[in-house]
């Protein structure tokens, strides 16, 4: 079984998928934004940290419609595949930890001067000089020690970069081989996240493996959407929708594992676009919400720790960050939601500069430079 999909699903988009990537983003930054308030109540909100398995499997479906069967018929070298996804994804988390460092360089040079900007010491912690060589070197989720990365959401691309490797090799398999490797991946990353945590709640702790474990999954949902795809319709996407937003609301311990299969089914389900949300998924609004997803999911932190020194030097309301780097905030529930609606808007203007600026810039000139170099 080779994935040899008809011209015609090889020129899907699958729109609905993305913009669903563009809302758990967000999802994942209120996660990271705790507030009083109504928002920050919401048992999705609460769950948020979920939504980032959404992208893993999203990634296998993905990879798997768009290299799948360019590797495995070798038009498409790994060489070439990978930089591709190098220039997709390390630009914009090269970018981001060049301003983490920055804004540790200025409080370093002029913390006295800048009026106690921050009650924390400079370059300590999980900014320290050992998280940032782990981090440049995309090695936050294989559980080394004295890591906890810079841009804390960092640690799902990189154990996506090196789960791409992995199942580069994976795609040059012919036949049923493909098919029964990639079962096996996901049993066994299945079985070892079991062993590491109660839930799928890991990270730096060796979050590679849960990222093999959604990635796989991923890729049996497109090799099933590919041989069985057309399931789909609104009956179909708004029992699948409501199933999974149930799922997610009130998962915990052991059944979080489940996480995976859940959204491969959401996905099979709404790759077809048959549905009338899939069709409002399309909107104009939505869609551009889904092509700057990327970027809303690495600057968001940023966004949250300047908006947490705002209020730290203004005193307006008090505020906190864990040892994860999320941001706390002590205030009445009607300030508490005005300031994450506030945090939504300023992390998607930043993200949208982020886009242009650094994002799409950066894709276009790693496909032009491979493509050069080809020649």
């Amino acid at each position: 079984m080779t994935i040899n999909e008809p011209r015609s699903l090889q020129d899907m988009r699958f729109e609905s998928l993305d913009a669903m990537r563009g809302i758990c983003a967000l999802m994942v930054a209120l996660y990271h934004f705790k507030a009083p308030g109504m928002i920050g109540q919401l048992a999705l909100v609460q769950n948020g940290w979920l939504f980032v398995d959404y992208f893993f499997v999203l990634s296998g479906f993905v990879i798997a419609h768009s290299y799948g069967r360019k590797l495995a018929e070798r038009s498409t070298s790994i060489a070439r595949f990978m930089w591709l996804r190098i220039g997709r994804i390390y630009p914009l988390h090269a970018a981001v930890l060049v301003g983490f460092v920055a804004l540790e360089l200025l409080l370093l040079v002029f913390g006295d001067a800048m009026g106690g900007l921050v009650s924390r010491a400079v370059f300590t912690g999980y900014r320290g000089p050992e998280s940032l060589i782990q981090s440049v070197f995309l090695l936050q989720s294989f559980g080394l020690p004295e890591v906890r990365g810079w841009n804390i959401p960092a640690w799902s691309i990189a154990a996506e970069m090196w789960t791409y490797l992995l199942f580069a090799f994976v795609f040059l398999l012919r036949g049923r081989a493909m098919l029964w490797v990639t079962a096996a991946l996901v049993a066994v990353s299945a079985a070892i996240v079991t062993q590491i945590s109660n839930d799928l709640f890991i990270t730096f702790n060796g979050g590679i493996v849960r990222c093999i474990y959604g990635f796989g999954i991923g890729v049996l949902a497109y090799v099933a959407f590919r041989r069985w795809g057309g399931v789909g319709g609104t009956v179909f996407e708004a029992a699948v929708l409501i199933a999974t937003l149930l799922f997610v609301a009130i998962a915990k311990l052991a059944v979080t594992y489940a996480a995976p299969f859940v959204f491969g089914a959401m996905i099979f389900v709404f790759a077809s676009e048959k549905g009338a949300i899939a069709n409002a998924l399309k909107a104009r609004v939505l869609v551009g919400l889904g092509l700057i997803s990327y970027s809303v999911y690495m600057v968001h932190m940023f966004v949250q720790a300047r908006l947490a020194e705002f209020f730290q030097v203004t005193k307006l309301v008090k505020v906190e960050a864990d040892a994860m780097g999320r941001t706390t905030l002590e205030a009445s529930p009607l300030a508490g939601d005005l300031i994450t609606l506030a945090m939504v808007g300023l992390v998607i203007m930043a993200s949208i500069a982020t886009y242009q600026l650094v994002e799409k810039p950066a894709r276009q000139w790693s496909r032009k430079r491979f493509a050069a170099h080809s020649r």
